[in-house]
């Protein structure tokens, strides 16, 4: 006689609301991990055209550079009137609208795109002498189709298609960097240095369209004066908003340039580029969760909430170990780099931005996380009382201190910007979350900080990986991820063994 057979129950399916979070996880994991690491590049070939330029042209001839270059994205920042996220948006939310939305956009920049390049052009032919103004009207040029005001890039990232947006990004910094060695290697002028920009930006560009017309769908042009008006006026707080960051971020080499020296511009920007290639982490995180952030906002105050409390958590795990390696290391990184010793106090400047990294982390996800919960309004206040704090503290120290009057001065502007930011999302994560946050973080990079210091005179490369592995290992005995997060990232690593239409699906055609 045999014995009853046992009933198995099938496990019951897992609840619509934590499968959608779980994949949701997986896609922001998989587009963050394309981001970064198209970043990583993106950082080493800006890192290898500063080191190009810098010894090519000396400190003064490199500071004259920097400071036309600085005009990009400051003319960039104002050329979408701030559409540029607000259509990202609108689509991640509303995909089958992507079409309206594409056609919508190019409607927007080709307006303001002549009659930006027409007042500055004119302006500058005006004022300046002829040299002057040639290249000011070809950094304008090159500003219009900057990265971040492709129009192309806008729909990929709605489409949460990181991997795209990667290839656009490499595309434009490998064939820019081919420009500059080319511009080197036939001791090119000023003008030439700067036109590899547009030309790259050019090429980039034109792949970008090919790009979304061939995988997403073509643009529909149905303009509707008070539709677009009405866009325009809910996107222009956070335009304004990008302007001043972008001015904030260049307020510095602007100060210099009128109180200081051209060796002073360059020695703050060599620190402020040093530290901010390692900036890549914060944007790539952000806008990988940018789309998702931007529907959750939709669901209520809980489902945000959580989502921004891991994004935080995750930007404080990254930050803290580069600025306590950057601050112990900083010396010894400048030498490797440049040749000349007008380069030499470069490194002080390094020390000095790598004391607010974690203050730029997060305030660059809070650009991102206030404009998914249609808070853009709070970040340009948030900025506009940074600037001002960098503005005064610039013109106290610059006269008399020059470059490290200048980092001082952006250190100021970004604590007054965290302070404004996260009292606008403490309803979301307190302040006492986000410390709590970074406690166990902050104890591993002390522990990495130690094991730098007692071998800072061995070789730099064996000192780095001592450190990071130091870090990884308490990390690990820290134990600073729950059960749910350690799942999420193995559903993360198991996304990329899919095929790439498995995880992204077909997108709707019109």
């Amino acid at each position: 006689m045999t014995g009853a057979v046992p009933i198995v129950h099938p496990s019951p399916p897992p609840p619509p609301d934590a499968e959608l979070s779980a994949q949701t996880a997986a896609r922001i994991g998989k587009n963050f991990s394309f981001r970064m690491a198209a970043q990583i590049l993106s950082a080493l070939i800006n890192v290898g055209a500063m080191v190009l330029l810098g010894n090519y042209l000396s400190a003064q001839g490199y500071g004259e550079y920097v400071f036309y270059y600085a005009l990009i994205p400051l003319l960039a920042s104002v050329s979408d009137l701030g559409c540029g996220v607000m259509i990202t948006k609108g689509i991640a939310r509303e995909k089958l609208m992507g079409p309206r939305s594409y056609g919508d956009a190019l409607l927007i920049k080709a307006v303001t795109s002549v009659v930006l390049l027409a007042v500055v052009g004119v302006a500058s032919w005006l004022l300046l002498d002829p040299m002057k103004a040639a290249i000011v009207t070809l950094v304008c040029a090159t500003a219009l189709i900057d990265f971040s005001q492709d129009v192309s890039v806008w729909i990929v990232r709605a489409h949460e298609r990181l991997d795209l947006e990667a290839v656009l990004l490499l595309v434009s910094q490998v064939v820019w960097m081919g420009g500059i060695a080319l511009g080197v290697a036939l001791h090119g002028s000023l003008p030439w240095l700067l036109a590899a920009a547009t030309g790259a930006f050019v090429i980039r560009t034109a792949i970008g369209v090919a790009m979304v017309r061939r995988r997403f769908y073509r643009p529909s042009f149905a303009p509707d004066l008070a539709r677009l008006r009405a866009f325009v006026a809910q996107a222009v707080p956070f335009g304004l908003a990008m302007f001043f960051v972008v001015l904030y971020g260049r307020i510095g080499v602007l100060m210099l340039q009128a109180l200081a020296s051209k060796t002073d511009v360059a020695l703050f920007n060599v620190g402020y580029m040093l530290s901010q290639p390692l900036g890549f982490i914060s944007p790539a995180l952000s806008m990988a969760a940018f789309p998702a952030l931007a529907r959750r906002a939709q669901r209520g105050h809980q489902a945000i909430s959580s989502a921004l409390k891991r994004t935080a958590k995750y930007q404080l795990i990254f930050t803290l170990p580069v600025m306590a390696g950057l601050f112990l290391l900083s010396g010894r990184v400048i030498p490797l780099l440049f040749h000349g010793a007008d380069f030499a106090r470069a490194g002080f400047a390094l020390k000095l931005m790598s004391l607010g990294l974690a203050f730029i982390f997060i305030n660059l996800m809070s650009r991102y996380v206030l404009a998914a919960i249609d808070q853009q309004r709070r970040y340009l206040q948030a900025v506009v009382i940074g600037l001002v704090a960098n503005l005064a503290a610039g013109l106290l120290l610059i006269p008399r201190h020059g470059f490290a009057g200048a980092c001082i001065a952006q250190l100021a502007g970004e604590g007054a910007i965290l302070v404004m930011c996260q009292h606008a999302l403490a309803r979301y994560v307190s302040a006492g979350e986000l410390l709590g946050a970074a406690f166990r973080p902050s104890v591993a990079a002390l522990g990495m900080a130690g094991v730098v210091w007692f071998t800072r005179s061995w070789n730099l490369g064996l000192v780095v990986g001592a450190g990071a592995a130091t870090y990884l290992l308490l990390l690990f005995a820290l134990r600073p991820f729950t059960g749910d997060e350690l799942q999420l990232m193995r559903g993360v690593v198991a996304s990329f063994r899919r095929s790439g239409a498995a995880l992204h699906g077909a997108e709707p055609r019109p």
